[in-house]
């Protein structure tokens, strides 16, 4: 069966109007007027599978405040891992500090509530994060060696690269963003420079 113009376009029609009912139900858009709310500014402003869910879990009232520039370029790592690199056997040696776990945990009740409006909406994408590689972004933005990262993961070292240029890139995005507070673009801003060192820096688009 070929899909006609006509229904390919109440298709993408009926995608566009269960996106708009989750971003109301979330908070991202006025409900009267369909204005962007703060949050739906910082949803515009970044990119990802799931910028809803990327911009949500950063506003956490109580989540961002109190963490580090390394800490945040984790916690991002940990919100983008199943977009950048989703792979079965992958492990570091480092865990996430106890203060980035804890993150995770406070942001666990707006994942569910998430997940919940999505699959309401007839959206069935997966509102998800990684942990898995959390401890190694979280290293290197301690400054750890590089010989040190790629010793403590059985990942190769395009996937490693790979990993910290999405979280350096989305740290950029947070910290050009109007949608985000002050401190944590400035966060965001001194987690990106501790990831732009060689050979990162070396490859990475400024």
């Amino acid at each position: 069966h070929q899909q006609t113009q006509g229904e390919g376009g109440e298709d993408n029609w009926q995608s566009f109007m269960q996106h708009v009912k989750v971003l109301t139900q979330y908070g991202a858009l006025e409900s009267d007027s369909l204005m962007l709310t703060p949050l739906g500014q910082a949803v515009a402003e970044v990119r990802g599978d799931n910028e809803l869910w990327l911009a949500a879990a950063l506003l956490q009232v109580s989540v961002c405040v109190g963490l580090t520039a390394p800490e945040l370029a984790a916690l991002v790592s940990a919100l983008l891992c199943p977009e950048t690199l989703n792979k079965d056997f992958m492990h570091c040696t480092w865990g996430p500090s106890p203060q980035v776990t804890q993150a995770v945990v406070d942001i666990e009740p707006a994942r569910m509530r998430l997940q919940a409006l999505q699959e309401d909406a007839g959206i069935f994408s997966e509102v998800a994060i990684d942990l898995r590689l959390a401890g190694l972004v979280e290293a290197w933005a301690s400054g750890v060696e590089w010989v040190d990262v790629m010793e403590s993961t059985n990942l190769d070292e395009g996937d490693v690269v790979r990993v910290l240029r999405r979280t350096a890139d989305f740290l950029t995005q947070i910290k050009c963003s109007s949608g985000f507070s002050g401190s944590i673009m400035k966060n965001a801003s001194d987690a990106a420079k501790l990831i732009d060192r060689p050979p990162i820096s070396d490859l990475l688009i400024n």
